[in-house]
């Protein structure tokens, strides 16, 4: 049985049309999300032909571009035309330990490069080549390598230049050193990361294994 992922959900926002429907989505408000962010994710989520306007339906707060915490509760978004859900294609992810000769030196490229937890902050203490609880993560599935060609998104890698012919989806690039149940989470898109966002700060110093 499936979980319900928006069961812990603390933000919820709604089309203003019909505030008492179905929310249009949600997410979790950990602390780090801001105004800012908040507007981007809806650019990215939401269609909609006209600018909007988004207010806290509590405090009638109204959102903008701004760097200050998002405030959880629900919000309304009012705008002049009809709100649709984005309806592209998302990949599905499969966590797999399994390593393939291929695979080899991604992982260890991506240990060299970062020696920690990109997410949580938290240092490998022990000998570059002892990570233990650490795990070297690809941005775009390994698995759905086929969409990576389909799409041709090698074209973006600049790190594996001589390697012409080949799809490059295991390039440094595409990867980042996580911590074991981080590395879980992000692959079940329960975790976001901002590209903007250039330094991280772990509250918890426990969030790894």
């Amino acid at each position: 049985m499936s979980s319900n992922r928006s069961l812990f959900r603390n933000v919820q926002f709604y089309n203003a049309a019909d505030p008492d429907g179905d929310a249009l989505g949600g997410f979790i408000q950990n602390g780090s999300v801001t105004e800012a962010n908040f507007l981007h994710m809806l650019g990215i989520v939401l269609v909609m032909e006209a600018p909007i306007c988004v207010q806290h339906r509590t405090s009638g707060h109204i959102v903008s571009l701004i760097s200050s915490l998002l405030a959880i509760g629900k919000y309304d978004i009012y705008c002049d035309c009809p709100i649709q859900l984005n309806n592209g294609p998302w990949v599905n992810r499969v966590l797999t330990h399994n390593v393939s000769s291929r695979e080899n030196s991604f992982q260890d490229g991506i240990r060299a490069r970062d020696g920690r937890c990109v997410i949580s902050g938290v240092i490998n203490g022990r000998a570059p080549h002892l990570l233990p609880g650490f795990e070297a993560a690809h941005v775009f599935p390994l698995e759905n390598e086929n969409l990576w060609i389909k799409w041709s998104y090698g074209r973006w890698i600049t790190d594996m230049g001589g390697t012409a012919g080949t799809p490059k989806i295991n390039s440094c690039q595409n990867g980042l050193l996580l911590c074991r149940n981080i590395h879980d989470l992000f692959y079940q898109y329960l975790l976001s990361v901002t590209p903007g966002v250039r330094s991280l700060q772990s509250r918890n110093t426990q969030i790894h294994t």
